[in-house]
């Protein structure tokens, strides 16, 4: 049985209300997450949002744009610009917050041991006498380095 995306998908009108001001048209991208879940995520482009169902004051109606307008008496009946017909109603209001990374438990303990293993490391500073003596010397740390990692392993 072969199905195509179409037979998956559904449409469903939300009416969200976001906390921030947030020009929705300057976004391009718009993916909903978990919209039949308990707490939806909302992204628009790379922000993203938070939310949860509410029950409003009142009913909130959706309406579309009516291509085909109907008259009546096109003598009387003026037409104005927009005409609308309505599409649904919903009595949940799907409110939204702007979400913020937050770190998880635990990662504070890495951070302080990342900044303890930095600060047991530190470098000393090295003074030379004069050019011949640095060279040699970094030519003796670098033979011992090539050595060590170069150093064959042997399995016993």
């Amino acid at each position: 049985m072969n199905t195509s995306a179409s037979d998956s998908e559904e449409e469903v009108l939300v009416y969200a209300e976001f906390k921030d001001t947030v020009n929705i048209e300057k976004y391009k991208n718009i993916h909903v997450l978990g919209i039949d879940r308990k707490n939806p995520v909302i992204q628009l482009d790379d922000t993203f949002f938070t939310g949860s169902f509410e029950n409003p004051l009142g009913t909130y109606l959706f309406f579309e744009e009516d291509q085909t307008p109907h008259c009546d008496d096109p003598l009387f009946d003026k037409l104005p610009e927009k005409n609308l017909k309505y599409l649904y109603k919903t009595t949940k209001l799907l409110s939204m917050e702007h979400a913020y990374v937050t770190s998880k438990e635990g990662s504070a303990d890495i951070e302080n041991k990342l900044q303890q293993s930095s600060e047991s490391e530190t470098i000393e500073p090295v003074t030379f006498e004069n050019l011949e003596q640095a060279l040699e010397t970094f030519k003796k740390d670098k033979q011992e380095y090539d050595d060590s990692v170069l150093k064959p392993v042997i399995n016993s």
